[in-house]
């Protein structure tokens, strides 16, 4: 056998007389991790055989692709989440899921190579139908990133997903003012909290006033620690998210959503004030049920008591989403409650208050930028102007 850099020559005698093979060690499968070589039979001499492979061994060594992959898009899929799922925080691991999932139902069991941008283009068209414009475009940054990954590894020789054309999505005509309360609104659900009775959940009011009061989303507020409420210099630090699979199983992040939410907030007396009972009620729940030495190891500032079995639990997102969907079953309220409900409803305080800039809101709500935000700023704000210029005129005109 002879050999040339990488390329193995070998003679073979058979009927035919005597013929040469080349084989090209070309790395190993990044998905199977299985050698992959490339090979060909025929030829009349070791240096044919030798010329015809010198052209595929450059190709190998500009790092291009030269073995075409059979695997399917579902298996490759499948093994990308696998490998992307470490870099991610687990709160963010279901949107991955469910995107991926979307391009497996559509692409399946068909192979990745043969994926082109006229069937990803294709693809597109048909899921935009019905679909936000941001829901597609959340699809399409994931799936496109699986693509990239696949070029990386020169699973496939280009992305599918580059250079198309994004559907266009008419925006829905959903009234703004149903993604927020009045403050009248807000008033009257907070008496309503206030007097709530469900199953261990002593905790509903002063949680519900913490959303309203300061923004905060709910993942934050499951996860606020006491050593993070300073009630004397009225101040919440958010430095972290609370990940929960159901009522029972949580994760308490070391980070939140992103960098710009960490922050601090400022509180006013009433919030400060009921934090202060609650905390109070907290230390008597906990001697009245014997729950000292069967509660969290962190001291969460949002618990819930199971009195039969003597024991005190972090309130998880399960649990206050659970409290939302009674309410709104019982069609108490014009508006359906839920969470981020709060979060949207403190935008419209803020900018109804006046004088509260829209980067100042932002950076209270810790985001450095939100659609959603900016449509209610805008919408309460202009109506402002209109209430200023139409008070101005009924005095004039009187």
């Amino acid at each position: 056998m002879a050999t040339q850099g990488k390329i193995l020559v070998y003679k073979r005698q058979g009927k035919k007389g005597t013929t040469y093979t080349y084989i090209l060690e070309a790395g190993r499968d990044p998905i199977t991790g299985k050698r992959k070589r490339v090979s060909k039979s025929g030829f009349k001499t070791a240096k044919e055989a030798r010329a015809a492979a010198q052209p595929i061994l450059n190709k190998l060594l500009l790092g291009k692709n030269v073995i075409e992959s059979t695997i399917t898009f579902k298996e490759y899929a499948d093994e990308w989440i696998k490998e992307y799922s470490l870099h991610l925080k687990k709160a963010s691991l279901p949107t991955l899921i469910s995107n991926v999932k979307i391009g497996i139902k559509y692409f399946g069991n068909k192979k990745i190579k043969d994926i082109t941008i006229h069937d990803y283009q294709s693809f597109l068209n048909n899921y935009a139908i019905g679909r936000k414009k941001s829901t597609l475009e959340r699809a399409h940054v994931i799936l496109k990133n699986l693509f990239n990954t696949a070029v990386k590894y020169s699973i496939i020789n280009s992305n599918p997903a580059d250079n198309i054309i994004m559907p266009k999505i008419e925006p829905t005509k959903k009234d703004i003012t149903s993604m927020y309360l009045t403050k009248n609104e807000l008033l009257n659900f907070l008496d309503f909290a206030k007097n709530y009775k469900g199953y261990g959940s002593n905790y509903f009011y002063p949680l519900c006033l913490t959303l309203a009061f300061t923004g905060i989303r709910l993942g934050e507020a499951c996860a606020l620690l006491w050593e993070n409420v300073d009630i004397e210099n009225k101040t919440i630090k958010i430095e972290s998210s609370m990940y929960s699979k159901n009522q029972n199983e949580y994760e308490r992040q070391n980070s939140p959503k992103n960098l710009s939410s960490i922050r601090t907030i400022i509180i006013g007396n009433t919030l400060a004030t009921e934090l202060k009972k609650w905390k109070t009620e907290q230390l008597t729940l906990r001697v009245l049920y014997g729950t000292r030495n069967n509660k969290p190891n962190l001291d969460f500032v949002f618990t819930r008591f199971e009195k039969t079995k003597f024991k005190e639990i972090a309130v998880l997102q399960p649990t206050v989403q659970l409290i939302f969907t009674k309410i709104n079953k019982k069609h108490l309220f014009n508006k359906k409650i839920y969470a981020h409900l709060f979060r949207h409803t403190h935008v419209s305080l803020l900018a109804e208050a006046g004088n509260i800039s829209l980067e100042s809101i932002q950076q209270r709500l810790g985001h450095s930028s939100d659609e959603t935000t900016r449509k209610i700023y805008l919408h309460i704000t202009e109506k402002s102007k209109l209430d200023t210029a139409n008070t101005f005129e009924n005095y004039m005109t009187k």
